[in-house]
């Protein structure tokens, strides 16, 4: 069976292959770090072996879900390969949503069985109270809560790797409730082995990415470690602090971050005068957001290395990426990844043409089988011939480089006039200091839009508003300038460092 030409995959195959690999050629290679536990890739595969048993004794059966809410640990990964040896479907979750949320996650997938994994999280301890978890102590996941659900139909086990669903991430619900998107053993597999090939993953790196495993930034890094036979070191959330010790002695080689995050990390080293001459980083790579042009610069000026943007989505990964030989402007995604194609759809349904506005579609290896339960969703993602509309706007240039303009949902018309907002996140994160931005839209009653901002300085900078209006009055047009511009020390972070603009616009409309 072949998903694409690029990658060839055999129907039997399964998402934890690749640990079974490693384990027989180099049993003693440190595969997943976890403070102070480090489990080699035998001991990956032995646990992942009693995971599974685990599972089994608290009656997971195939096709069952299994909701698993957990920061950056080990639980949740054993867990994953465990429920998949299962054929059970885990359903990863993220220890720091909302309590409420995690309920309606609950509801969406009817799990037969909820792990909750040792979190300092008060809304973890909320939710698992409230449906009833008991605290265990296990061999092989440590303390956990736990709860059984009597009820829940199991989904039909296939045996083709293409459509057994192997994992069920969550969207970042910007709009409404987060959907459940379904990602078969296949794409799990081609996300792996793309991954391990442009980011020269290989046995003996040593690899942070900061993502949890529930957001798809955090699976694409754990997949394409096992697949190149690295190791994976994990922390509960991104501490800039111990990054950038470990980048100043030598014992990283590879980082996945989203823009944000190599921003701290270069506010880190300056202001704290730290010496990384002695870095050993081989491949660093950003995601998730526009890179800001200065940004990528200072990094790469720092670390002696190429910073590469990469660009996917939860149901559709990956999907284009910048080649680390030239420079790009900051909203450039580069081209389409080996193994993936796009388009650039206008909204009469024809393709656009070079420098045309239109939303970006994909076809890549890691496409998502739909979203669970959803089939109007689905519908509207997923385009007659495989593609996926993806809702972000782009143009595309002669040679085939992609821009990402906005997104459909997000674009801001002031005054008739299309805003982009990273177009005005990127004007006003070039001044010297800022160290962050965001800009949203807000309703008028007359049915225009507002251009609003909200920045964080750089660290033990003083900025004024007056100052970044007269920034932008030399960066943009005047209509695109934030009509009112807010500058707070620290704007809110999501579990891999993206900027909460829901909560940010939550916070406007209630003041």
């Amino acid at each position: 069976m072949t998903t694409m030409p690029y990658i060839t995959i055999d129907a039997g195959a399964r998402a934890s292959d690749s640990v079974r690999r490693w384990a027989q050629k180099t049993p003693h290679e440190p595969a997943l770090l976890d403070g102070s536990q480090c489990l080699t890739y035998a001991d990956l595969e032995g646990r992942i072996g009693q995971a599974a048993r685990f599972l089994a004794e608290q009656g997971v059966q195939a096709g069952d879900r299994v909701l698993i809410v957990a920061e950056n640990d080990l639980v949740a990964p054993l867990v994953m390969f465990g429920a998949q040896a299962l054929d059970a479907w885990p359903c990863i979750v993220n220890a720091r949503v909302a309590a409420a949320e995690m309920e309606a996650l609950r509801v969406v997938v009817e799990p037969r069985l909820v792990i909750v994994a040792p979190t300092p999280s008060r809304e973890a301890a909320v939710f698992a109270e409230r449906i009833g978890a008991v605290r265990v102590e296990t061999d092989v996941l440590g303390g956990i809560s736990l709860a059984s659900i009597s009820g829940p139909e199991p989904e039909p086990v296939l045996a083709d790797a293409e459509r057994q669903t192997a994992l069920v991430l969550f969207t970042s619900g910007t709009t409404g409730l987060p959907k459940a998107v379904m990602l078969s053993h296949a794409a799990l597999i081609s996300i792996g082995a793309a991954l391990a090939d442009v980011r020269k993953v290989r046995p003996g790196g040593r690899y942070d990415g900061g993502a949890p495993l529930s957001h798809v930034m955090g699976i694409c890094t754990l997949m394409s470690v096992l697949t190149g036979g690295a190791s994976l070191s994990f922390t509960g959330r991104v501490d800039v602090p111990d990054v950038v010790r470990r980048i100043a002695d030598g014992s990283l080689t590879h980082l996945s971050f989203v823009p944000t995050v190599y921003a701290r990390i270069l506010d880190h080293i300056r202001s704290a005068g730290i010496d990384v001459s002695r870095s050993r980083l081989e491949y660093i790579s950003s995601g998730g957001a526009p890179l800001d042009p200065t940004l990528k610069a200072e990094i790469e000026r720092l670390f002696r290395v190429r910073l590469v943007n990469g660009y996917g989505m939860t149901e559709c990964c990956p999907i284009a990426r910048t080649r680390p030989d030239r420079d790009y402007v900051h909203d450039s995604i580069g081209y389409a990844e080996p193994g993936a194609e796009i388009r650039i759809v206008r909204e009469d349904g024809k393709d656009a043409a070079p420098a045309e506005i239109g939303e970006l579609w994909a076809r890549a290896l890691g496409v998502m089988q739909g979203y669970y339960r959803n089939p109007k969703a689905t519908a509207e993602a997923l385009r007659e011939g495989g593609w996926m509309a993806t809702g972000d706007l782009a143009t595309s240039a002669e040679d085939g480089e992609i821009r990402i303009v906005g997104r459909k949902k997000e674009m801001i018309i002031r005054s008739g006039f299309n805003v982009y907002p990273a177009e005005v996140e990127a004007a006003l994160n070039r001044h010297p200091g800022v160290l962050q931005s965001a800009a949203l839209g807000v309703k008028q009653p007359d049915g225009d839009e507002e251009v609003v901002a909200f920045v964080q300085p750089r660290e033990d900078v003083t900025v004024s508003e007056d100052e970044l209006i007269r920034h932008m009055r030399s960066e943009v047009a005047p209509y695109k300038i934030p009509s009112r511009l807010f500058i707070r020390a620290a704007l809110p972070l999501g579990s891999t460092g993206k900027i909460l603009k829901r909560q940010l616009l939550d916070e406007l409309l209630a003041g």
